[in-house]
């Protein structure tokens, strides 16, 4: 064996031994990868386990969290002001992803390629690009919290729910800096392939929110009893704690610790442009989706039910979560290995790990959509006691338990998708299927055919079956393999 061979033998096994990739080095000079389907499903769950766990984690606190609303007087109000406040941190959230996917793609290229040094500007410049757009979010969202209330809660008993809402977004906002690093530190050690840190990060901040929900909402240890601000403040309290346990975990536990440099820290344009190339249509994505569905909530807040029909869908979709959170893992693990794969110039290798993550993403999520429907009412039961939003909440989860499988494909192969760079084609999709598709068929069905708050769960059925399939389409048809970051 030439010098020559033995260097590229080695760089072959650095890259494989990054990615958990399986070599057999024989008498071609490509040794080329060679890998059974059994070795892809392995490594694929090898990535994809931390991850589901961590979204398991974070779909517990939000079933707690409806849980420890739902128990305080006037909980239907309640649920329906921490629900739409939600809603507004998740489109903190979506904005957040600006930065967050373009870094996870920009890493894992730099890491699958051996490029260290480059994964490390490109974290860097991320912290500081987040720093900037979290200060100037944080100023628009926080003065006019109130608006945004005022616009998605109406109905009867809206203005309690307004108020409360106010509330709990008074004190949750102060967390839109640290979310958006948090955020960011996330999306680089997803393009790392490390996804037992987050887990654990994750869990501390999952222990933090519910020891603070507990002691401020209901005012334990001598702290006044808050209700749903409390949750706000609690939320805060978390995102702060998991944003410090990033930073330290980023600067003591990854392969980049040691080519971190202040220096390398001041926004650069050129950078700045790589990361948002890639981040701003999944951003906006992610926004479209989120303002869909204040807008499809908008419109619930305006049936018979009223804020009954609110409160029902904030239910559905967090135990829906159980669900769907799983498959967030998948993609998470598919944007990693197809990212990785890609800078390693294994374009084959990038399509076997992306639909390895799918199958076994619509394997978990059917089953899970399985449970749902036999068990809808008992699991509605548990959140509250209301009669009504019980009977809407187990409809919305026995409706949507057949579009699961296709939510999988949505959720999983557009992580893919992502994970190559290619975040323009699925925006279109989530601009079709939510403006174009569901919220019309909402109107229809709610006040044209007067199915009120079930009508809605039917066009979600409809709009996201869609987008699945759409979805499964941009992925075979393989335009992705030709991006370039």
């Amino acid at each position: 064996m030439s010098i020559d061979e033995m260097e590229q033998d080695d760089a072959l096994k650095g890259s494989a031994q990054h990615r958990g990739t399986h070599i057999e080095v024989g008498t071609d000079p490509a040794f080329a990868f060679r890998r059974t389907r059994r070795d892809i499903h392995h490594e694929v769950w090898s990535l994809a386990w931390p991850s589901v766990a961590t979204m398991l984690l974070q779909t517990v606190n939000s079933l707690l969290d409806v849980f420890f609303v739902g128990r305080l007087p006037q909980s239907r109000q309640a649920l329906a002001a921490t629900g739409v406040g939600g809603q507004v941190i998740f489109l903190l959230i979506s904005l957040a992803m600006g930065v967050s996917v373009g870094t996870t793609a920009l890493v894992a290229r730099f890491i699958g390629g051996g490029d260290r040094d480059s994964a490390s500007k490109a974290t860097s410049q991320s912290i500081s690009l987040s720093l900037v757009l979290s200060t100037i979010c944080f100023l628009v969202f926080y003065s006019s919290r109130n608006k945004l209330v005022g616009w998605l809660l109406h109905g009867s008993d809206g203005a309690a729910a307004g108020v409360m809402c106010s509330q709990f977004l008074g004190a949750a906002l102060l967390a839109t800096v640290p979310l958006f690093l948090m955020n960011a530190l996330m999306g680089s050690f997803r393009g790392l392939g490390d996804t037992r840190s987050p887990m654990l990060i994750q869990a501390a901040v999952i222990t933090t929110h519910i020891s603070f929900n507990i002691i401020l909402i209901y005012g334990y240890l001598g702290f006044p009893r808050m209700g749903v601000q409390g949750a706000g403040a609690a939320f805060f309290l978390s995102i702060v704690v998991g944003t410090f346990l990033y930073f330290f975990a980023l600067i003591k536990r990854t392969p980049i610790s040691d080519s971190l440099k202040i220096s390398a820290m001041k926004l650069k344009y050129e950078w700045v442009q790589r990361i948002l190339k890639i981040g701003i249509p999944a951003a906006i994505q992610s926004v479209i989706r989120t303002l869909g569905m204040m807008s499809f909530t908008g419109l619930l807040a305006r049936t018979l039910e009223g804020s009954a029909g609110v409160a029902a869908m904030q239910i559905g979709l967090r135990a829906e979560a159980l669900a769907f959170m799983p498959g967030f893992g998948y993609s998470v693990a598919a944007a990693a290995l197809v990212g990785q794969s890609m800078g390693a110039k294994d374009i084959e290798g990038a399509e076997e790990y992306g639909w390895a993550a799918n199958m076994q993403g619509v394997g978990v999520m059917s089953f899970m959509a399985m449970l749902f429907f036999v068990f809808a009412h008992p699991i509605s039961a548990l959140f509250t006691t209301d009669p009504t939003v019980q009977k809407l909440s187990a409809a919305y989860l026995q409706i949507n338990a057949f579009c699961e499988p296709f939510i999988a494909i949505g959720i999983v192969l557009t992580g893919a998708l992502q994970g190559a760079g290619d975040t323009l084609r699925p925006t279109f999709i989530t601009f079709i299927t939510m403006w174009v598709l569901r919220l019309p068929l909402a109107y229809l069905f709610m006040f044209t055919f007067n199915m009120q708050t079930v009508g809605a769960w039917y066009s979600m059925l409809i709009s996201t079956t869609l987008a699945g399939l759409m979805t499964l389409s941009l992925f075979r048809g393989g335009k992705w393999k030709s991006i370039k970051v």
